[in-house]
């Protein structure tokens, strides 16, 4: 039951996640007194200091994913708000607002996203500002935000594989980057796309049949069992396909598009 706005997020930052993680591997097996590229590698890499180096280099591979995940972030949400099938039109990512502010605006309103959540995405967001905008950029949550984040260290530190909220925001203050401050926020990001799609599917149970068979068609895997021939069979993948990726529809909504498909 995945939405394919959400798809397209989870496969953009899966990759990046992954070649991340790679990097830092490759990196962590690279031998300390290496400093000739193999043989068929045509480059020119001539470290005067191979650990600084090698440090620099995780750095700007979780700076990439920093960013990678961010603008990831800010094209789910325009195009979940643009899907003809959401229903929330008090929640979207409208407006001149900084796109780290909509983005904490459009989550706090999300069922199941706490507010500390919402908050740890925001600061995602900054981060990228940060990244992208080098020395310039201010980019920072508030001080209501961080104080809320404090508040709730123990909470988050329970739930997120031992996530230290002071260090991380020290960190943040001191432009520091780390791979477990990287990898967290960006799985906490993840967790909250994932229910702003839950969301977006609850809503689909209100909305008229035409609209529903739209979206059913946007779906490669669902297009090619409606174009077969009519048979049972077919209804039987029809029923499954749609139980599948929308267990949120009512009975009787459930029932009417069977019959109209």
């Amino acid at each position: 039951m995945e939405s394919l706005e959400l798809k397209n997020f989870l496969r953009d930052v899966g990759e990046s996640v992954h070649s991340m993680n790679t990097i830092a591997v490759a990196l962590s097996l690279l031998p300390n007194k290496t400093k000739t590229p193999p043989k068929g590698l045509e480059i020119s890499w001539k470290p005067k200091n191979l650990n600084t180096s090698k440090l620099k280099a995780r750095h700007y591979a979780e700076s990439a994913s920093y960013v990678y995940s961010a603008e990831s972030l800010f094209e789910y949400l325009e195009q979940i708000s643009k899907n003809p099938l959401w229903t929330y039109k008090d929640i979207n990512f409208l407006g001149e607002q900084k796109k780290a502010i909509k983005t904490y605006n459009f989550l706090s309103q999300i069922p199941k996203i706490t507010k500390p959540m919402a908050i740890l995405c925001e600061l995602l967001c900054h981060w990228r500002n940060r990244i992208v905008h080098l020395s310039i950029s201010n980019a920072d949550i508030s001080s209501n935000k961080k104080q809320i984040l404090k508040s709730e260290k123990d909470d988050i530190y329970e739930k997120f594989h031992h996530f230290d909220i002071e260090q991380a925001l020290t960190n943040f203050k001191e432009k520091k980057i780390t791979l477990k401050d990287t990898s967290t926020l960006i799985t906490i990001t993840i967790k909250c796309i994932r229910l702003v799609d839950e969301y977006f599917h609850k809503g689909i149970s209100n909305i008229e049949f035409s609209n529903l068979k739209i979206d059913f068609l946007r779906n490669k895997e669902f297009k090619i069992i409606y174009n077969q021939t009519i048979s049972d069979k077919r209804t039987r993948q029809i029923e499954k396909w749609i139980k599948v990726n929308y267990p949120y529809l009512t009975k009787e909504k459930y029932e009417l598009i069977i019959k109209n498909l």
